[in-house]
């Protein structure tokens, strides 16, 4: 039986460059964040069809930013914008000190949403799984990269999450965008509509 090689989260090597690629539909990263703003507001069958083709791909497993290698290579802009990921293990031990309460989680500059993820899952999984409600634990975020946007909202509307992304300048108050996400039927086991508010 041949093994493959196994990655630091534990499932068999991928290229998961060409693999995102593939399930959006794309030939170039370059061409993601259009590619996914055009799923978030397009037709609910497609984005449904994409949304459980990238569960199905990470094994359900939504504890973490399924993009962070896929945008941190592809798409970061570190020399202007200086931006850069929060590493996992940072994520959720911060997420562990900062508890899992009932209500709102402000993070003023989300990027593909790493943190907030963490936060999430670990209130998500504080309570029972029949008794958990998107809607009792809203996200406030801001974000300021165009290309980094589309795959916030991706990453929450795909759990389910409900809350609003400002897309702009946090330090200076100017923002470009907002979107709120809602999970319709306040149920852990549906996906969030976005909605641009602005």
């Amino acid at each position: 039986m041949h093994n493959q090689p196994m990655t630091k989260l534990n499932y068999p090597m991928r290229n998961i460059l060409s693999d995102i690629n593939g399930m959006l539909g794309i030939t170039d990263s370059y061409q993601a964040p259009e590619r996914i703003m055009s799923l978030l507001f397009g037709e609910e069958k497609e984005r449904t069809k994409i949304f459980k083709d990238f569960l199905d791909y990470f094994k359900c497993d939504v504890s973490y930013d399924w993009f962070h290698e896929y945008f941190e290579d592809e798409h970061a802009d570190r020399k202007n914008n200086k931006q850069d990921f929060t590493p996992k293990c940072i994520s959720t031990l911060v997420s562990k000190l900062l508890g899992s309460d009932t209500g709102v989680t402000y993070e003023p500059t989300a990027g593909t949403g790493g943190m907030l993820i963490s936060n999430w899952y670990n209130h998500r999984n504080s309570i029972s799984f029949l008794d958990y409600k998107p809607n009792d634990h809203l996200i406030v975020c801001g974000e300021l990269s165009d290309k980094t946007v589309p795959f916030l909202l991706f990453n929450l509307a795909v759990r389910g999450i409900s809350g609003i992304v400002f897309h702009g300048d946090t330090l200076r108050n100017q923002y470009k965008a907002a979107y709120i996400l809602t999970n319709r039927f306040n149920s852990s086991c549906d996906f969030s509509t976005v909605t641009k508010w602005k």
